[in-house]
């Protein structure tokens, strides 16, 4: 059974600086909650970003690797090693004036089952809240 998180904000950036944001996986350890290291990888296809992300959850740690995807003001992401089953991701930007965007981030994935027991959804939620907020939060410095 697949787990799922949907959630919105207005952002203070135009939608480039936020797509910036986004692919430029060597910022993430700065800001992102539980992200020890963040590199980008190799890619070879235009519009395509590769990522590695390594989180620590529950004193263990899960290396993430993905890749991004940009077309126009969305990114699709998706997992090609990592701690999850599947996993699938989408940031839609809408810009609301020059100064202002609307970011929406949705994800669906499938967590293994020793993830599974303690993932509940509050759990969940609070977490793609935090990971939200936190890029707002970075693009205000």
């Amino acid at each position: 059974m697949s787990n799922s998180f949907e959630g919105s904000e207005l952002f203070e950036a135009t939608p480039e600086r936020i797509l910036a944001l986004i692919n430029n996986f060597e910022s993430y350890k700065e800001f992102l909650p539980g992200c020890l290291e963040s590199s980008r990888l190799a890619d070879n296809e235009e519009g395509c970003v590769k990522g590695r992300l390594v989180f620590s959850l529950l004193n263990k740690t899960y290396a993430f690797e993905s890749n991004n995807e940009t077309k126009g003001h969305e990114i699709e992401i998706t997992q090609f090693q990592g701690p999850f089953l599947d996993f699938y991701a989408l940031w839609t930007l809408e810009a609301i004036n020059e100064t202002q965007t609307k970011v929406k981030f949705e994800t669906k994935f499938t967590l293994p089952f020793v993830l599974k027991i303690i993932a509940r959804q509050s759990m969940i939620d609070k977490i793609g809240h935090k990971f939200i907020n936190a890029f707002a939060g970075q693009l205000l410095k």
